[in-house]
């Protein structure tokens, strides 16, 4: 059986500053926890940086697969609106085996709950992350005052 999470959260919520007067992070423990439970790397600190480098109305769904079991994976989707003031980013992951979904849950809804921006969802369930995966969706046409592209880009980790 397969399990997917879906959050939107700020994209601060996925790194932590141990020490405010030092521009140094790390991934965020909660997310860390995830991380290790899942399996997969997914490269935080590029995906923090490349966020902030990108133009507002860009940015593309990023998917880190585990080598050993490809049905798992961990999904950003970085695109960046023009409106948005508090740098929001669509994040989750896609897991199997009972053990691993009861902890996953729990470091999930763990996250979600100590999110520091109230204005955030969290989905779980069954087929929470099929469109975002559904690669006949892409190139997604999303409109501003120019169209953009939107690409799936995968990676196996």
């Amino acid at each position: 059986m397969k399990y997917e999470f879906w959050i939107m959260a700020s994209i601060g919520e996925l790194v932590y500053y141990p020490d405010e007067w030092k521009d140094e992070y790390i991934p965020h423990p909660n997310f860390q926890a995830i991380i290790n439970a899942i399996g997969i790397r997914a490269p935080i600190e590029d995906i923090y940086e490349r966020y902030y480098k990108q133009p507002v109305h860009t940015g593309h769904v990023l998917v880190f697969s585990n080598k050993q079991k490809l049905d798992m994976c961990i999904v950003f989707d970085t695109y960046r609106d023009a409106m948005d003031q508090s740098d929001m980013i669509r994040f989750g992951w896609r897991i199997s085996g009972k053990e691993t979904i009861e902890s996953v849950k729990q470091l999930s809804r763990q996250l979600y709950d100590e999110c520091e921006d109230p204005t955030v969802f969290y989905k779980e369930g069954q087929s929470v992350l099929y469109e975002v995966l559904k690669e006949q969706s892409y190139p997604r046409k999303i409109y501003d005052k120019k169209v953009f592209k939107q690409q799936i880009k995968r990676y196996i980790v």
